[in-house]
């Protein structure tokens, strides 16, 4: 028989504990996951926009020239619209990007004319352009805000929006270099397929494409993965796993051997690199054959 005390016992954890856990998690329930998230990014943007405030506004007063995207558009790609983070992670991708290029570029031959697929607001772009690497450098992406930024931002390049699906509005073998940083890592299948297509067709005969992916061993990011999501992906080698939100809350989980065995049915593997690129991400290069 179990009786219960009214006088609390300190051995015992307080029962208010119990139920505070709870009506948090009725309160959680009670709220769509969508607003959850976005709650969650309010409450690390307040205090980011603080400290970037006044940066940001004399940004409004300079020209062009190092001037970052404004914080409603440099939030669409990170965590937080944070202006320190921007740059950080764009130097980072943009220095593996480079490093790997100069791995397999062949000598002699020039690479003048670059691509930036999902170039976004630029958070790479501008970083591979103080390089010097490219004598032409453009972009495309689906976020026509960010391009149109971009655009007005950075001349002389060109950049492009383009819909979900090919074709971009870009002729055929046109780049030398096309690389995708964290593009990849959110296209299901249908969209992977499509694109790897395009960006064949984009490329000149000997180009390469420079692209990242998420290693099956980044699940630990997305705790809410069923067991049969787990299955399949330990079966197929790949997963798409939406995130209820935007493009960016979207995972594809692909294995290096299956990466190999696709995207190698029309390019030539010339690098791979697990968590090469920023030490998260497995990073890749191919080159069209020509």
């Amino acid at each position: 028989m179990t009786t219960t005390s009214t006088t609390p016992d300190a051995a015992d954890p307080p029962r208010e504990t119990g139920s505070l856990a709870v009506i948090r998690r009725r309160v959680r329930d009670a709220i769509p996951a969508v607003w959850r998230r976005r709650l969650r990014r309010w409450a690390r943007e307040g205090p980011v926009r603080l400290t970037d405030a006044i940066p940001d506004a004399f940004d409004l007063l300079r020209g062009t020239a190092n001037r970052l995207p404004p914080p409603r558009l440099r939030a669409r790609v990170s965590l937080s619209s944070s202006r320190r983070e921007f740059e950080r992670a764009g130097a980072l991708a943009a220095a593996d990007v480079l490093r790997a290029f100069e791995i397999c570029r062949r000598p002699g031959r020039p690479y003048a004319r670059w691509l930036d697929f999902g170039c976004g607001v630029g958070r790479v772009t501008r970083h591979v352009a103080r390089s010097g690497s490219a004598v032409e450098l453009h972009g495309v992406d689906v976020d026509a805000d960010a391009i149109r930024w971009l655009a007005a931002s950075h001349p002389p390049g060109r950049f492009v929006a383009c819909g979900r699906l090919p074709p971009a509005n870009v002729p055929a073998s046109s780049f030398d270099v096309v690389y995708a940083v964290s593009v990849f890592t959110h296209f299901d299948e249908t969209m992977e397929s499509a694109w790897l297509e395009e960006l064949d067709r984009l490329l000149c005969p000997g180009g390469l494409l420079i692209a990242s992916t998420l290693s099956t061993v980044l699940t630990f990011t997305r705790p809410d993965l069923t067991f049969e999501q787990h299955r399949e992906m330990n079966q197929r080698g790949f997963l798409f796993a939406p995130g209820g939100g935007t493009f960016n809350d979207d995972a594809a989980f692909e294995a290096r051997s299956r990466v190999e065995r696709v995207w190698g049915k029309k390019l030539t593997p010339r690098l791979f690199e697990e968590q090469g690129l920023a030490g998260y991400q497995d990073l890749s290069v191919w080159e069209k054959p020509g």
